[in-house]
């Protein structure tokens, strides 16, 4: 169970994804992740699988893959006694992380500021939906809402004049939560060197800005305004999707193609299209880019998308295959690369590996998440409080869980 990180206390007072799949990384390498939780049903992530159109499943699969390895204390952060728990947390802790509104920070008197009176060396990581500075500093935000659609990627990823596209969920928070890990990574080399802590920020808005920067880079730089093009007509042939004989897709990208065309025609068995006046040179390929679409799409769905693979490869052709994700819960690459990692007291049971890998460093196989209030007792004995002291905080509703 120990990894790079073991040793470091992270006092994780967050809900939903974004903050809290940052936790999720820092415990893969070992760290000690508390999460806080509310009195009641505790945090409610723990019923976002409910919510449609999610997939039906009898596991809590959103649950699991955020909140695995980490232990589960219940304190009533409204109460003044509450409070004082979080504090003896916070005292020898190394990291906190939180997502709440600064308005509610303020409330709950777990500011930055605050905190790291009781404790110069605490990391604390703010993670926000639209920045912690300007009028929308207390708006609501998702990552379907600040990362997605407030970044203009949901514009821009559709075809053409098409339907705007939903994201998927966590698509935004996954990525923005590397942006928190990234954050607390480069504090703690700061307290190598300092000895003091610091507050890490970071947001969706932010995150989804930074996803989406070569085009907002463009209009940032003057350039003419970018239009999603269509499968049938593409602004470039040689970067779209085609459809073979079975109803599948294939994702051709052709970066290099002033060099690689000619070779491309010949790979499929189509040598005469470099030599069409229409395709022969880049300038014109663009012009002609929905005829050229045409026949390639006619082409492909011709064979198999086995027979294309194949192809392809054999002629180093960059192309991805379109998955389903149920065909990438069985990907062979996937699972050789260790994409998907078996919980150590469920053997069988898979969920997703954080992206990052330390060949010197492995990190801890996972365990299941946690039981509200699962740790309340053991992690507050840890702090010296006595049974007698649980007891009274138990019965007054401050800490809750298993006694």
């Amino acid at each position: 169970m120990s990894g790079l990180l073991e040793g470091l206390k992270v006092v994780e007072v967050a809900t939903f994804v974004f903050v809290p799949a940052a936790g999720t990384v820092l415990s893969d390498f070992g760290a000690d992740v508390i999460h806080v939780e509310p009195p009641g049903v505790g945090d409610p992530y723990r019923l976002l699988k409910n919510l449609a159109p999610n997939p039906e499943c009898e596991e809590n699969y959103c649950w699991q893959i955020d909140s695995r390895n980490k232990k589960s204390v219940v304190i009533d952060l409204k109460k003044k006694e509450g409070r004082k728990v979080l504090l003896d947390l916070v005292r020898d802790a190394d990291i906190f992380i939180t997502n709440y509104h600064p308005s509610v920070l303020e409330e709950l008197e777990i500011t930055y500021d605050l905190l790291s009176q009781e404790n110069p060396r605490l990391i604390y990581a703010h993670g926000t939906g639209y920045g912690e500075v300007g009028t929308e500093t207390e708006k609501p935000g998702y990552d379907a809402t600040a990362w997605w659609a407030r970044s203009g990627l949901m514009d821009v990823v559709r075809p053409g004049e098409g339907e705007l596209a939903k994201s998927s969920p966590g698509m935004g928070d996954h990525p923005s939560a590397m942006s928190v890990f990234g954050g607390i990574a480069l504090a703690l080399y700061a307290r190598e060197r300092t000895g003091k802590g610091t507050k890490v920020s970071t947001s969706l808005m932010s995150n989804g800005v930074w996803s989406n920067g070569i085009l907002v880079q463009a209009a940032l730089s003057g350039a003419t305004t970018f239009k999603p093009s269509s499968q049938s007509k593409p602004a470039n042939a040689m970067v779209n999707h085609y459809r073979t004989s079975d109803g599948d897709a294939f994702f051709l990208v052709l970066v290099k193609e002033a060099t690689e065309f000619d070779s491309f025609c010949k790979a499929i068995g189509r040598p005469e299209l470099s030599k069409d006046p229409r395709f022969e040179e880049i300038n014109n390929r663009r012009l002609n880019a929905g005829a050229l679409a045409e026949i390639l799409q006619d082409w492909f769905g011709k064979r198999p998308t086995s027979e294309w693979r194949k192809v392809l490869d054999e002629n180093d052709i960059t192309f991805g295959t379109i998955a389903t994700t149920d065909e990438v819960a069985r990907d062979p690459q996937m699972e050789a690369n260790g994409v998907f990692v078996e919980l150590a007291d469920s053997p069988g049971t898979r969920v997703v590996n954080s992206p990052i890998e330390l060949s010197d460093f492995p990190k801890r196989q996972p365990i299941s998440p946690p039981e509200l209030g699962e740790h309340s007792v053991p992690v507050l004995k840890g702090l010296g409080y006595n049974e007698e002291r649980i007891a009274t905080l138990m019965q007054s509703g401050i800490i809750g869980g298993k006694k």
